[in-house]
């Protein structure tokens, strides 16, 4: 009987060693992140969807994800987030740069106002514009510092809002991560004509 449960016990600890070594394995067959420099050059990316439209680096790749996020990545990194995605790799997906949009019922109140209903913890809020709309601009701390942007479509139905992970150095939050092509995003941010 004891020869039994020894076999058994061990049965038991190969199969956990097993199953760890094979998502080990999947998330070793996914190269290194080696982020390349944006291109002075640029493209346009739509979504007709939100009605929207910006331009990213020529070089640059997006990523639709869920039904209403486009995410941004440098080839290097869009590559590695593919592998992810491939391999079902137990990780979170590397830094880029997010445009989401949320439904809103916003009524009279303020791109700033809702913000701050949906977290009130925001921090260094400040006013600008961005397709000629009035947005909010604040740096939240949600899985990580991030700046983000947001602001109402023209039809004030979805707020749109622009994020991006900040640098850290030794855990605190130093600069925001890929500034000059999240500041692309956002300056050449425009909605069609209806």
């Amino acid at each position: 009987m004891m020869k039994l449960k020894t076999i058994l016990l061990g049965t038991a600890l190969t199969g956990v060693t097993l199953f760890a070594s094979s998502n080990l394995v999947q998330a070793q067959v996914c190269p290194r992140i080696v982020e390349v420099p944006p291109a002075k050059q640029t493209r346009i990316i739509r979504n007709d969807s939100y009605g929207y439209r910006f331009n990213i680096p020529q070089n640059y790749r997006s990523m639709a994800f869920r039904s209403n996020t486009v995410l941004i990545f440098d080839p290097g990194t869009f590559e590695v987030a593919q592998c992810y995605i491939r391999t079902k790799a137990p990780t979170e997906l590397p830094s880029g740069i997010s445009v989401y949009a949320t439904p809103v019922n916003p009524g009279n109140r303020s791109v700033a106002t809702l913000v701050r209903q949906n977290d009130p913890t925001i921090e260094k809020v400040e006013n600008t514009k961005v397709a000629n709309q009035t947005a909010v601009s604040y740096t939240v701390n949600a899985l990580g510092y991030h700046r983000s942007v947001a602001f109402f479509t023209p039809d004030r139905r979805y707020m749109i809002t622009v994020s991006a992970p900040f640098n850290l150095e030794q855990g605190r939050p130093t600069t925001i991560f890929n500034k000059e092509v999240f500041d692309t995003v956002l300056s050449s941010f425009t909605f069609r004509r209806s």
